[in-house]
């Protein structure tokens, strides 16, 4: 155990990087919460030496076992060793010379999982950044010691440039109790204004004077010589195309310097890298894309395919823009540009008055992701032509839905026919999505006078829980998620347990009320008028019983029904009306009925509320003889 190491100026640093972010803001905070595990014992370190064959870096191995097994750290926080080892599914082979190494390609690492020897050797894995980032240790070859950041699919590799682990640990310290915004930790360079100042002029390419300069962007306030300074440099920055995060300085500086800035490079000629700027301005965007509408709509063919994709979604936010001025763009993009544009025209207001341009599309047969991206981005249109060309796609494809099954995956041709047929499934499955919109949208169309009735949704994992994705039973009885999340409400938090239970407890229901509120929906999404509901429970009810977001039906099992209440809901099919033969009073409120001859069935009704229902044959109301609100 060393007796240099810095365990006092490390408590120190924490406890005041602790109390500079006692809100928790800081990138992975609320997970480590500025707090170290117990240290581990040298039996634990030894164990875990002698286990994976390597011998830890010596700053690792004291922080291990004097501050912390694990816990506070950049990113979520270091792992502890138990977890270290949870995720070293490699061998670390400490005697080979490692595959990373600072300037490392990942291209070159491409094929080396395929290999005797793994691309990951020579590192263990000590915490993650979050989704398929991690932070490795190297504990072998030359740069043993070194911290080095990966992205898991090999797309993506960093050297943080501190000679070692305690000295990039000390400084994650450094900067968290000076309450720096430190982003992705480790990719600015250290130093505070003044350094950074020095470092810009001292330096001798752009590359590292855009560096030294945009790692001031961590700092939460700027000094008035560092604004002074930012505003001497921008002019020599307006003809590069790269300039990096100086826009962003600049409007920390001064928004009119700022405006200022992208005005000049616009006239410098640099339209993709202004609308590039605009796209991720740290400004109002709404309004920024209005007052640059007009220029950009100017500049518009003279765009890279690859900048169509902000700059539509900007045009779209200005304004005023219509589908027939940019459409042009199409002839002009290929690959993922022109599938990422077909989804963003798909997304202006008036996409619908253009459904000609989407069905030229769904007649591609051979670039399924062009034709994935089609189906994605096709405007809900109610008509014949959409439909028949929909139906179109899923015949092109009978053997969509049946799986490949592949023995050797070293069979090039075997994969690429399953590649194939998961692209298939993929198209034939977006079709039948957009048949059930257009059902949906056949049974509950938009009406400008009031809002839509929700369409009730469940996420995917509920489906699965809920057995919403099995065949279902012989004779089975559907189940709408939302009756049972009422039967459950009104019976005390509990649903029946057996068939038997469920038909007694139809036949005692007297009231039922279908609303959306908290406690029947985990998500809403207003512009699309969906709601998600919660589960009724973790798992599906005994057969006959299954769930089915379409089943209304057993709603005409409860024979002695007095009151029935459905608010701002989509309903599939409202026949089930026609079994409720005890029902005194009916609530519709907003809801998507309208065929009022399904209510001369109702012998006992006293009481209906209609208001906000696009109703037909409405004389109807006047042979029940019963109030009735419009």
């Amino acid at each position: 155990m060393s007796n240099t190491f810095p365990l006092e100026e490390l408590c120190s640093l924490l406890e005041k990087a602790r109390a500079t972010d006692a809100d928790l803001k800081q990138f992975g905070a609320q997970n480590h919460k500025y707090q170290w595990n117990p240290p581990a014992s040298l039996k634990e370190i030894e164990a875990f030496e002698r286990e994976t064959a390597i011998s830890l870096p010596d700053g690792y191995r004291n922080f291990l076992l004097q501050a912390g097994n694990g816990g506070a750290g950049p990113f979520y926080g270091l792992f502890s060793l138990e977890q270290v080892n949870g995720w070293l599914s490699w061998q670390v082979e400490p005697g080979e010379t490692p595959y990373l190494a600072p300037g490392t390609d990942p291209d070159s690492l491409k094929d080396l999982g395929d290999r005797d020897h793994d691309w990951r050797r020579g590192c263990i894995p000590i915490e993650s950044q979050g989704d398929t980032y991690f932070t490795y240790l190297l504990v072998a070859g030359p740069d043993r010691g070194r911290v080095v950041y990966i992205e898991y699919e090999r797309s993506w590799i960093f050297f943080p440039r501190e000679p070692d682990f305690l000295s990039w640990y000390i400084r994650w310290l450094r900067e968290a109790a000076a309450g720096y915004d430190m982003g992705w930790f480790g990719l600015s360079l250290d130093g505070d204004e003044e350094t950074l100042r020095k470092l810009y002029i001292q330096a001798d390419t752009d590359a590292e004077r855009l560096l030294a300069v945009g790692s001031m962007d961590k700092f939460p306030a700027l000094s008035e010589a560092s604004r002074d300074f930012i505003r001497g440099i921008l002019d020599d920055w307006i003809a590069n195309e790269n300039v990096d995060s100086l826009p962003l300085l600049a409007y920390r500086v001064d928004p009119v310097l700022y405006g200022q800035f992208l005005d000049k490079r616009w006239e410098a000629g640099l339209f993709d890298q202004v609308v590039y700027e605009l796209y991720h301005t740290p400004a109002e965007r709404k309004e920024l894309a209005k007052s640059w509408r007009e220029r950009i709509l100017d500049k518009l063919s003279e765009l890279s395919p690859e900048t169509y994709c902000i700059a539509i979604p900007l045009l779209r936010m200005g304004g005023e823009v219509k589908l027939e001025q940019v459409a042009f763009l199409l002839d002009k993009a290929e690959g993922r540009e022109k599938r990422e544009l077909l989804y963003d025209l798909g997304r202006f207001p008036d996409a619908k008055e253009y459904l000609e341009i989407w069905l030229d599309f769904l007649r591609e047969r051979e670039d399924l992701e062009l034709l994935h991206y089609a189906l994605l981005s096709v405007p809900r249109v109610n008509e014949s032509r959409l439909r028949e060309a929909l139906l179109e796609v899923q015949e092109a494809f009978p053997f969509a839905l049946e799986h490949i099954h592949l023995d050797d995956y070293k069979d090039k041709e075997a994969m690429e026919r399953s590649f194939r047929r998961d692209a298939e499934r993929k198209v034939y499955k977006g079709a039948g999505t957009v048949l059930k919109d257009l059902f949906y949208e056949s049974i509950n169309p938009e009406n400008t006078r009031f809002p839509r009735p929700y369409r009730l949704e469940m996420p995917g994992n509920a489906l699965a829980d809920l057995g919403m994705y099995r065949t279902p039973p012989a004779d089975g009885i559907l189940l709408h998620p939302l009756i049972a999340l009422a039967i459950r409400q009104e019976s005390g938090g509990r649903l029946p347990s057996t068939a038997w239970d469920w038909g007694r407890k139809l036949k005692q229901m007297k009231k039922l009320q279908l609303v959306l509120s908290e406690k029947t929906v985990q998500s809403w999404d207003d512009e699309r008028r969906y709601a998600y509901l919660r589960a009724p429970e973790e798992h599906f009810p005994p057969e006959p019983y299954y769930y089915d977001l379409r089943g209304w039906s057993v709603i005409g099992r409860m024979e002695n029904l007095r009151e029935l209440r459905i608010c701002e809901i989509c309903v599939e099919d409202f026949s089930f009306l026609t079994e409720c033969k005890n029902l005194r009073m009916l609530s519709l409120y907003n809801t998507n009925f309208t065929d009022c001859r399904l209510l001369l069935k109702l012998p006992k009704l006293k009481y209906i509320d209609l208001r906000s229902c696009r109703l037909i044959h409405k004389e109807v109301l006047k042979k029940l003889h019963v109030e009735c609100e419009l």
